[in-house]
């Protein structure tokens, strides 16, 4: 009835809008519970490792797919998804992980397999979970609580237990848990070498305590900048992603499988550009600062001429080109960077013994605000389509997308690399 009245406040109609909003509302709930969880998964895998929590947050993916499998009703359905959002922090833990093995200068080469990944989930998932979706359960096998979309959920558990197995039986820990070490280190020294330390250190206290307390300060500012920046990124592409179903189907008439190839098109493009581009070039040739600017500037392209110019399927392609160019870069690049705001900070203080340990609740407040802003995107994004039309809707997301590019511009410092080889 919600999302009944929903569609009707915005003017929509027909039963289609009916399931894609309430699709959207699903995945809004899903991305605000990743929001309120994210923090608190970051800070559980500071304290008792990037592995256990890991294995834990796979374990409730399986359980949400159980839960799924035999929902005889639309509540426990419901629930399956609230468990799943509260325990999601696989990408989360496996970008922490990365950042935990990797040097500054190849986190961005080492984050784009995560890119990739993502990018090829999003060209497969899809098609394959409609074709399995085929295949009822149910009317097969009648006898078993199960109900007639339980296939794809029942794929997702074998490769959930599979994944889970597997990292449980090879995946090492990697976060540094240090304290503890630093301190075996210490008591290890000889006592004259304790002596000078200690007379050292007083010397040095009341300076150190003010870089401490100074570089903290600026970590939590440059946490803030990339954080709000992520968040209104997100806010803006997740409802362009959400809407452009209605914009093919409303102005090219186009079919689910003509939409499947235009999402498999951006997708395979996009994990083209973050192995092809991104890999090769990002720290050595062009800073993670460069590489936002130019994902967003390509997103502005990409929304204008999506919303405004692609009155046929040539030009539509093209602006979806633009933003493939986005998805394989912007991310990316963000997540490179909040991976290093701790590493900045030790490297002033002269403490990097912190780094890692305060890693994951960087991360995971960083991812929140990217979940906030998938969660209200697509809501909003709607809204505007349905009451301002979809070039109006288009050109104010370009309008975000400038306003975007000058704060990354002015307020993301870019550092100097050496230029890119001419052949």
């Amino acid at each position: 009835m919600a999302v009944k009245a929903f569609r009707e406040r915005i003017g929509g109609s027909g039963s289609r809008l009916d399931i894609i909003l309430f699709g959207g509302f699903l995945g809004s709930l899903f991305s605000f519970l990743q929001f309120l969880s994210s923090p608190i998964i970051g800070n559980l895998s500071d304290r008792f490792g990037r592995r256990n929590v890991l294995l834990i947050s796979m374990i409730g993916n399986a359980v949400s797919m159980l839960l799924w499998i035999f929902s005889g009703s639309f509540t426990v359905f419901v629930w399956s998804r609230i468990i799943g959002g509260l325990t999601e922090g696989n990408v989360q833990m496996s970008i922490a992980i990365i950042s935990d093995i990797t040097s500054p200068k190849d986190r961005s080469k080492a984050l784009a397999w995560v890119g990739i990944s993502f990018a090829l989930g999003f060209t497969i998932g899809p098609p394959l979970g409609a074709y399995l979706a085929s295949f009822d359960i149910h009317q097969i096998y009648p006898y078993l609580p199960v109900n007639r979309y339980s296939s794809p959920a029942l794929f997702a558990f074998g490769l959930i237990a599979f994944e889970t197995v597997y990292l449980y039986a090879y995946l090492p820990e990697t976060s540094s848990l240090s304290m503890a070490g630093d301190f075996t280190n210490a008591s290890s020294q000889e006592p004259s070498t304790k002596v000078n330390a200690t007379s050292k250190s007083s010397k040095t206290t009341t300076s150190t305590s003010h870089s401490r307390s100074t570089s903290s300060k600026d970590s939590k500012n440059r946490l803030s900048v990339l954080s709000l920046i992520h968040f209104a990124f997100l806010f803006s592409f997740s409802g362009m992603e959400f809407t452009l179903t209605f914009l093919t189907h409303d102005r090219f008439d186009f079919t689910p499988v003509q939409q499947g190839k235009l999402l498999a098109f951006m997708g395979v493009l996009s994990a083209l550009i973050q192995g092809g581009y991104v890999r090769r070039v990002s720290h050595k040739y062009v800073s993670e600062q460069t590489l936002i600017l130019q994902g967003i500037i390509s997103c502005a392209i990409g929304l204008l001429v999506v919303g405004v110019w692609a009155t046929n399927i040539t030009r539509l392609y093209i602006g979806v080109a633009f933003l493939a160019f986005t998805s394989g870069t912007v991310v990316n690049s963000l997540t490179s960077l909040a991976s290093l705001v701790n590493q900045d900070s030790d490297e002033h203080s002269g403490h990097s013994t912190e780094t890692k340990s305060n890693r994951g609740h960087t991360l995971g407040v960083f991812r929140s605000h990217g979940q906030l802003g998938r969660s209200i995107g697509p809501i909003l994004a709607c809204s505007g389509y349905w009451i301002a039309g979809s070039s109006n809707m288009y050109m104010a997301a370009t309008g975000v997308m400038a306003l975007l590019g000058l704060v990354v511009y002015f307020m993301i410092p870019r550092p100097a690399l050496k230029p890119m080889k001419q052949d």
